[in-house]
Parts: structure tokens; C-alpha cells; sequence
């Protein structure tokens, strides 16, 4: 039961989040200069390109690691692009994956993509589902 209002919780703080930041959001194309992201939470400095398309991502995460994240193509509001990423978690545990981001808008991502851990014994694919923030 506790693990119901849990989930609820989260779903319910995770809309609410949405919700503020696409109500704020603006038209014009800036480039953002960090990004948190909720899946490792991860704060990272963003690499853009002229237009404000996100191309890549470097930063920390919560697990104590570094985090990569490169785009295929620049990720611009209302378009989505694959990734592919690679980082540490516990100081030295290296991850590799790859996935699929959609920027909803100049402000917010979503996405989700499977990352492999191969020092942790854990080959098998493990799934993510993530939500992030631009910062100007």
C-alpha cells in the first residue's frame, strides 16, 4: 500500500513539474547553458548549436559518476533525436547506453532509452525513463 501512494506521489510531483514549466515556457530559440535531468539526476553544461539545438550534454549525476550524452542530430523544442551516452556511477563504475529524447519545449525533455552496467555484472539491458530541464 505504501509503495501505491509512493508512485502516486511521484507521478503527481513529476506532472506538476511538467505542468510549471510548460507554462513558462517561450517561443523563441535560446541555447541552454545546463540541463538537470531526472533519471540519474544529472546537472550538466549543454553544448548547443547556433539555432539552440542541445548536440551533447557533460555533467554529474547523483549516483557519484559522471554523465555523456550526444545527440544525433541537435535536439530543437517540438523534435526528437536518438542518443547514445556513457558515464560512471559509484565514483567508477562505468555505463554505456542509448535511447531516444523528444524536447517538448525550449525548456523540458522527455525520453528513454536502456543502459548496460558490465563492472556491476549487470549485462542484461536496464531500462530508463527520464524527464529533464533546460536552464538559460
Amino acid at each position: 500500500m505504501n509503495f501505491m501512494r509512493g508512485s502516486v506521489l511521484k507521478s503527481l510531483v513529476i506532472g506538476v513539474l511538467l505542468v510549471g514549466a510548460l507554462a513558462f515556457a517561450q517561443t523563441e530559440n535560446r541555447a541552454p547553458k545546463f540541463s538537470v535531468g531526472l533519471d540519474y539526476l544529472t546537472f550538466a553544461w549543454v553544448q548547443a548549436d547556433e539555432n539552440g539545438g542541445v548536440k551533447s550534454t557533460w555533467g554529474f549525476n547523483a549516483l557519484l559518476g559522471f554523465s555523456y550524452r550526444e545527440y544525433a542530430q541537435p535536439l530543437m523544442p517540438e523534435q526528437g533525436s536518438t542518443y547514445w551516452e556513457a558515464g560512471t556511477t559509484v565514483l567508477l563504475s562505468p555505463y554505456i547506453g542509448f535511447g531516444y529524447d523528444y524536447r517538448i519545449n525550449e525548456s523540458v525533455y522527455i525520453g528513454g532509452g536502456v543502459d548496460f552496467h558490465p563492472l556491476l555484472a549487470l549485462l542484461i539491458p536496464i531500462p530508463n525513463i527520464h524527464v529533464g530541464f533546460y536552464l538559460f
